[in-house]
C-alpha cells in the first residue's frame, strides 16, 4: 500500500501537463588536448627555440622557419589533432553554473557547479549528482614520454538542450558527467534520469590558450614542475652580470632590462644598436629609458652542445 507521501507524489504526475524545460551550463572552460609527441621533436624546437604556440596558431610558421614535416608535432594549426591521449570540451566545474527553465522562461534551478553537493535524490533538497568517466594525466604514459598538453580558454554557454517531461522538474535527476584531464574537470555531458541530453551547442568566445610538451615522469614536486618546453623562455641560460646603460650591447637583440625611475622593473626589451625599444604593446617604437640591462653569456645555439660536454663530464 503506498504511503501517504508516495499517494501525493502520484497524484502530482497524474495532474502535471507535459512540458519542455531547458538546460544550460555557462561560464568559463574550453577545450584539452593531450597527445603523445616523439622525443625527437620536442629536441628539435627546443633546440631551434621555436614557439609552440606560434606552431600551433599559425599556418604559415612551420615554412617560414624551414620545418621539416618530420619535426611537426601535428599539422600546422591543428593542434586539436594531437589527442591520442585526451580530448575533451566543455564548462569548468569549479568554474561554472547550471540553469534550468521552464516553457515560460521562468529559472526553476540554477546553482554554481562548485557548491552542487552531488547527493541527488538522496538529498533532503535534491541537487544533481556528480559521476566521472574518465581520468586523463601526463604521468598515464610511461616515464620520458613527451605529452603535448593544449588548452583553448573560453567563456560562455557550453551546453544548451530541452527536457521533454511528463512528470514534475527533479534536479535530483540531473547527472553532470565530467572528464578529469591533467586536474581540470571538464563538463562533457549531462543525462536527466538515465538518459542523455543532446546538446544544441555553445556560444563561447576565446580568452586565451596554452601550448606545452612535458615529460613524463619528470615532475620532482620540487617547485620547478616537469621538465617542459613552450618557447625559448623555457630554457635556463647562462646569463651575463648586469651592465649599467652606458655600456651598449655588442648585438642586437632582446635583453632583460631594468628601467630607469622610482618604479623600476625588469622585463624584455629589444636594442636595435642604437636606442632601446618595448618588445611588445602600442608603444614599441618609442625609445625606451632604462637603468642596466644582462643577456645570454655566450651564443644561444651552442647551448645545447655546452649541455652535452657538461653530461659527458659529469658521466666519466
Amino acid at each position: 500500500m503506498a504511503t501517504p507521501k508516495e499517494h501525493e507524489e502520484l497524484i502530482e504526475i497524474i495532474k502535471f501537463t507535459p512540458r519542455t524545460y531547458k538546460i544550460r551550463l555557462w561560464g568559463y572552460g574550453g577545450e584539452y588536448v593531450m597527445g603523445e609527441v616523439d622525443r625527437k621533436v620536442y629536441n628539435y624546437f627546443q633546440e631551434r627555440r621555436l614557439d609552440l604556440s606560434e606552431f600551433a596558431w599559425d599556418d604559415n610558421y612551420a615554412e617560414e622557419n624551414n620545418i621539416p614535416e618530420d619535426m611537426y608535432p601535428f599539422y600546422p594549426g591543428s593542434w586539436h589533432d594531437c589527442d591520442n591521449v585526451g580530448h575533451c570540451w566543455g564548462v569548468d566545474r569549479s568554474a561554472g553554473t547550471l540553469q534550468v527553465e521552464d516553457e515560460n522562461g521562468q529559472v526553476v534551478f540554477e546553482k554554481r557547479l562548485e557548491d552542487i553537493s552531488g547527493f541527488g535524490e538522496d538529498d533532503e533538497n535534491p541537487e544533481p549528482e556528480w559521476t566521472c568517466d574518465e581520468e586523463i594525466w601526463i604521468d598515464m604514459k610511461p616515464a620520458g614520454t613527451v605529452v603535448f598538453v593544449a588548452t583553448s580558454s573560453e567563456k560562455g554557454t557550453f551546453f544548451e538542450g530541452e527536457l521533454e517531461l511528463k512528470t514534475p522538474f527533479n534536479p535530483g535527476k540531473i547527472t553532470l558527467s565530467y572528464d578529469e584531464i591533467d586536474g581540470n574537470e571538464i563538463i562533457t555531458k549531462v543525462m536527466y534520469d538515465g538518459n542523455d541530453v543532446d546538446n544544441w551547442g555553445g556560444d563561447t568566445s576565446g580568452k586565451g590558450s596554452d601550448f606545452g610538451f612535458y615529460v613524463a615522469g619528470s615532475n620532482k614536486h620540487d617547485g620547478k614542475g616537469y621538465e617542459h618546453y613552450r618557447n625559448m623562455d623555457d630554457i635556463e641560460y647562462t646569463m651575463t652580470a648586469w651592465f649599467p646603460k652606458k655600456v651598449d650591447p655588442v648585438r642586437e637583440g632582446i635583453y632583460n632590462v631594468k628601467t630607469a625611475g622610482k618604479n623600476s622593473y625588469t622585463h624584455h626589451a629589444r636594442w636595435n644598436g642604437t636606442n632601446w625599444y618595448h618588445v611588445w604593446g602600442s608603444d614599441n617604437d618609442v625609445p625606451l629609458k632604462i637603468k642596466e640591462w644582462q643577456g645570454i653569456a655566450y651564443d644561444p645555439d651552442e647551448h645545447f652542445l655546452r649541455k652535452e660536454l657538461d653530461n659527458i663530464i659529469l658521466e666519466n
